[in-house]
């Protein structure tokens, strides 16, 4: 009995964790991906928010910039649950001092907004807030652009995946000629190479996708770059960004193992 009672416990104690992980009452917040003012960048209708989002559990934003809630309501994290954190526009320059100072975490005493949007049991989207003032939760942010480059990933911006070259043939490939004229019109129009591209095989038939770093460009350029792109193969843009009209759209940086992945030559 005692064996079984204490297991039962153990598994109380795991299912409480694994099921109130990442609440907006938690103490302490893990892997927080913070957006500063410097990371984003804003053309016409589109945005380039230029840190590593990870979707593969739900994401904790802490939004230290001026980008509003509605932005990742309706357009980021649309239909899908995430947790974001605000500061008191009052305390917006003391944070910004805590992580120039190489801090990676923040326990300062900021009076925040806590916004959590959740999926409940009818698939229906909930959001719920909370203001604190006083004890604050912890926040550990997760690593920056620059750690994840020195932990054997590559940080990219752009996929382009092509399927089968017979057996039936993939359109797409006949298209893969007028993507390498786009990327010239590009780099003649702003005088900078892209920067770093890599291919991943995924198949026996000539499948692969291809990751672009955008490494050379400036977070303007991969921004421009983004929106252009999102154009193609549907239109073959060779014109200048403000003849073309734009919907909204947000941009971010992804990370990927370098495993199975081949730098593609220049």
């Amino acid at each position: 009995m005692n064996i079984r009672k204490t297991t039962f416990i153990l598994y109380l104690v795991i299912m409480n964790n694994f099921v109130f992980a990442q609440s907006m009452n938690d103490t302490i917040f893990k892997n927080v991906i913070l957006i500063q003012e410097k990371d984003v960048v804003k053309n016409n209708n589109g945005y380039l928010i230029d840190v590593v989002f990870n979707y593969k559990e739900m994401p904790v934003i802490f939004n230290n910039s001026k980008l509003s809630k509605h932005l990742f309501d309706n357009q980021l994290f649309k239909n899908k649950p995430y947790i974001l954190i605000v500061p008191d526009s009052n305390y917006y320059d003391a944070f910004n001092k805590t992580i120039d100072e190489g801090e990676n975490c923040c326990d300062m005493p900021l009076n925040i907004n806590i916004y959590h949007q959740r999926k409940y049991n009818n698939n229906l989207l909930e959001s719920d807030s909370l203001t604190i003032t006083g004890n604050q939760p912890k926040l550990v942010f997760s690593k920056s652009l620059k750690d994840l480059k020195l932990n054997d990933n590559i940080i990219f911006y752009h996929t382009e995946s092509f399927g089968s070259v017979c057996c039936p043939k993939d359109p797409k490939i006949k298209m893969k000629e007028k993507l390498t004229s786009y990327i010239t019109s590009f780099e003649e129009r702003n005088n900078v190479k892209l920067g770093d591209i890599y291919k991943k095989v995924t198949g026996k038939e000539g499948e692969h996708i291809l990751y672009f770093t955008l490494s050379n460009l400036n977070k303007e350029q991969k921004l421009i770059f983004l929106q252009e792109i999102s154009f193609w193969p549907y239109t073959y843009i060779d014109r200048l960004l403000e003849d073309i009209e734009y919907d909204s759209q947000i941009f971010i940086a992804r990370s990927i193992k370098k495993d199975d992945l081949k730098l593609m030559s220049e």
